[in-house]
């Protein structure tokens, strides 16, 4: 999978950040993705990441402190 660079928005559209780097962990791989604020790390789990559409180098991401909120 060619992750790196792709674009992350959240549910609502927003955009996340992108994609700086996959790492391959050994419980799952994890994203790296760069944002206005700094690096967030976002595993790499359906739950987290429902949509991933590498032809139009985006996705979906549901960030875990997010995701802890709904």
């Amino acid at each position: 999978l060619q992750l790196v660079g792709c674009k992350a928005y959240l549910v609502d559209g927003d955009e996340f950040g992108e994609v700086s780097d996959v790492l391959n962990l050994p419980g799952q791989d994890v994203l790296a993705i760069k944002t206005e604020t700094g690096e967030v790390l976002i595993p790499f789990v359906h739950q987290l990441v429902p949509v991933v559409d590498i032809k139009a180098k985006r996705m979906t991401v549901i960030p875990p402190e997010i995701a802890g909120t709904i």
